[in-house]
């Protein structure tokens, strides 16, 4: 059952959030936890650490912290695509882009069209696999040589344009 007093507190932090007011939201979400804790809440809410710990991340910059609290929210309620799509965003603040893409895409299979997921997956777009896989993306030869492909790939798109518009 719902404490009134702790979702209260978590509206707030979200009408907070939706404001890019981070400050607040985290006041606001942080109290939702402390009330719940307060109350001895039989199953914790996890959208209410979910969203704390976006606000850890994003805001604080405290991306363990927030690692941990988003990924105990999903152990909570795993099906609940709005908690990958936090978590997601806390490993893509803190660099770890690989992890946020393999979360975003779990959110997806629970919900195909949510937008912040699809969204934030167009965002971050794909990359294509290194010329020469054997060598690390950064090598000079792999730069130099997918500096090459980009060019000649966009130079067949273009050829391909001019050719529709002849038909």
């Amino acid at each position: 059952m719902l404490n009134r007093e702790a979702e209260d507190s978590f509206e707030k932090g979200y009408r907070a959030l939706e404001a890019n007011d981070w400050r607040a939201a985290t006041a606001f979400f942080e109290a939702a936890i402390m009330l719940e804790k307060k109350l001895k809440a039989r199953t914790p809410q996890a959208r209410y650490r979910s969203y704390y710990g976006l606000c850890l991340g994003l805001a604080k910059k405290r991306h363990g912290d927030a690692i941990k609290m988003c990924k105990s929210a999903i152990r909570l309620e795993q099906y609940n695509p709005d908690l990958h799509w936090n978590l997601g965003r806390v490993f893509y603040n803190a660099g770890r882009r690989r992890d946020a893409y393999r979360v975003f895409v779990q959110g997806v299979r629970q919900q195909p069209g949510h937008r912040g997921l699809v969204g934030d997956i167009r965002r971050m777009g794909l990359r294509k696999k290194a010329v020469l896989p054997f060598l690390r993306r950064n090598n000079p030869l792999n730069v130099a040589l997918g500096r090459m492909r980009a060019v000649a790939e966009a130079r067949t798109q273009l050829s391909g344009r001019r050719a529709a518009r002849r038909a």
